[in-house]
């Protein structure tokens, strides 16, 4: 018996000894972990409308995402025509995306020559971070993003060492179909261009060659065919609806949207109230943009997610404590011992190799701070943004590994394994109840409650993401409700939104969300009514407390058990419902 037990033992040793198979192995752990935790079902922002359009093939917001609603919706297909397990299954590809994100992240350690238990640490610190967690377990496409973003550096780092010129083919191809995912593919490129110049052999280049790359990066492309076509038929959700060649170009361009210029920082007029909380408040003043950027823009919206991710997350606010509000919360600090590791490894990283550390450090700089100055973050943004600095956390990852690496020769070999252990073993068991979303069904049951404060036929006016398309996912998907007509202020328009109104003239009942009251109550004086979760428009003469025509909505039902984590947005719904209800009427 301790001959078998001492034989598997060696295999075992053996099987992690090989850097194949220790990937593949972390990779299956990283995918039972994000299984384990993923959400059962619709969530925030935009999870809605990506079901939605990835299940039907439908034209979301600029500049699209063919390629992961394609993959979306052959994962949707696995379903077979239950409509229940759309979402899990949607949900499920970002967790395998994520996954296999962990594997290329421990082999990227390994080509810039980390040991293989350092870089394990490091993908293991990765997948337990908060920005990638969060991402893993739901229908978004930063998973699958930075799979292709990972996959691009590991390619480019492999063909520096082998030179197999099949691999710059393979990275064009991978260039171009992470485009059709998401453009911050487009941020790995200062990196990837620094590795290839400064490889030996790029002068023997051929032109034939090199159009090939071409040509693979443009096939890449082809996924964003599908935008125009599926536009051309004029789904229910055509958003842009670029079906011409201008509409198109318009669509990819984001022209729907504001652009933010570089300067001034402080640029959006309507946030001078905000201003004032960071003690700025004239938008010429060049020490005042230096002051905004600085505090708010560099410390709130870029460090504090950085610091998140390594050293811990103080709360779950929106909002700053704008008088005390500092990066560095060391009051949360649960796990500091990875933040220290990747600070060691960048300092080892730019003393034992230049050209490695200044690929790397590009790749934290344009995912992160280049990527900040860019971006111009208005004071203050609806949602927190920490997910479009995943890539620079990537980076920092790397640096993990290279830190406990160099750490290693001045450690014993058992205080190694546990010093090296802590770091990621500590991450999980701080960020485990924040991110385990597999009992969670806050979305799903107050989008469903809506809808079932609504009489039979209506009109439901909404405003904002979070009370439109999770109502979305449940009309088109669940089949839910599919007597309400749901109309969005913003896709719409005030002017749309209220010459509906009055072409309708009562003969279907109305209602407002909470959001779109609040937006559209000033049109409204003395008429709207809070029946469930939503305000009933009244015809005038109809005060809102008569009881002629009351509705009370019975049919509101929770799925919520009293231990189930609330995440801000949920628990923002649930109090202005409070606020706006009487306990009679739930």
């Amino acid at each position: 018996m301790r001959g078998h037990l001492q034989q598997g033992r060696r295999q075992l040793v053996a099987l992690l000894g090989n850097e194949r198979a220790a990937g593949w192995l972390l990779a299956l752990f990283a995918a039972a972990v994000y299984l384990l935790t993923l959400d059962p079902s619709v969530s925030w922002w935009d999870c809605g409308e990506f079901i939605v359009t990835s299940h039907t093939l439908q034209v979301g917001h600029p500049p699209g995402a063919p390629l992961y609603q394609l993959l979306a919706h052959c994962a949707m297909l696995l379903a077979c025509g239950n409509a229940l397990w759309v979402a899990p299954l949607s949900n499920a590809l970002s967790a395998l995306c994520a996954a296999l994100t962990v594997m290329v992240l421990f082999r990227t350690a390994r080509e810039l020559g980390a040991r293989q238990l350092t870089a394990a640490v490091a993908a293991l610190c990765y997948l337990f971070s908060d920005t990638a967690w969060f991402s893993a377990v739901e229908s978004e496409v930063y998973a699958m993003a930075m799979l292709f973003c990972s996959l691009d550096v590991w390619l480019m780092l492999r063909w520096r060492r082998t030179g197999n010129p099949r691999l710059l083919l393979l990275l064009a191809l991978s260039l171009g179909l992470g485009i059709c995912v998401h453009l911050m593919t487009l941020l790995t490129l200062p990196a990837l261009l620094w590795i290839f110049l400064r490889h030996k052999k790029v002068s023997s280049f051929k032109f034939q060659f090199s159009i090939f790359i071409i040509l693979f990066f443009i096939l890449g492309l082809t996924p964003y065919a599908v935008i125009p076509i599926r536009a051309a038929a004029n789904p229910p959700i055509n958003e842009g609806n670029p079906a011409s060649a201008d509409a198109f170009l318009a669509y990819l361009r984001r022209e729907q949207y504001p652009k933010a210029p570089l300067y001034p920082r402080l640029w959006r007029q309507r946030d001078a109230q905000n201003w004032q909380h960071w003690g700025v408040d004239d938008p010429q003043s060049l020490a005042d943009n230096a002051r905004y950027y600085a505090t708010y823009q560099l410390g709130y919206m870029y460090l504090r997610y950085f610091m998140y991710n390594f050293i811990g997350r103080e709360n779950l606010a929106y909002r700053p404590d704008k008088e005390n509000f500092s990066i560095f919360n060391f009051q949360f600090s649960i796990f500091l011992l990875p933040f220290l590791l990747g600070l060691g490894g960048m300092v080892a990283h730019w003393r034992r190799r230049r050209d490695d550390a200044l690929a790397v450090t590009l790749l934290f700089l344009f995912g992160g701070i280049a990527l900040n100055l860019y971006l111009n973050h208005p004071c203050y943004e609806p949602r927190e943004r920490d997910y479009a600095y995943v890539l620079s956390f990537y980076a920092f990852a790397l640096w993990i590994a290279l830190g406990a690496d160099a750490l290693a020769p001045k450690l014993k070999t058992r205080s190694l394994k546990l010093l090296m252990l802590a770091a990621p073993l500590l991450m999980a068991l701080g960020n485990w109840a924040d991110h385990d979303r597999s009992g969670c069904h806050a979305v799903h049951d107050i989008a469903l409650n809506h809808l079932q404060s609504c009489d039979h036929g209506a009109i439901l006016i909404t405003y904002g993401d979070n009370d439109t398309f999770p109502l979305w996912y449940l009309q088109q998907v669940e089949g839910k409700r599919t007597d309400i007509g749901i109309h969005n202020v913003n896709l719409e328009g005030y002017a749309a939104t209220l010459r509906l109104l009055d072409d309708n003239a009562f003969r279907r009942p109305v209602y407002l969300t909470q959001y779109a009251a609040d937006a559209l109550g000033r049109y409204f004086p003395g008429t709207l009514r809070c029946e469930g979760f939503c305000h009933r428009l009244l015809p005038h003469g109809h005060a809102p407390d008569d009881a002629h025509g009351r509705h009370i909505a019975d049919s509101i039902r929770w799925n919520i058990t009293p231990d189930e984590y609330l995440d801000p947005v949920s628990r923002s719904f649930l109090d202005i419902w409070h606020e706006n209800t009487k306990p009679e009427d739930c």
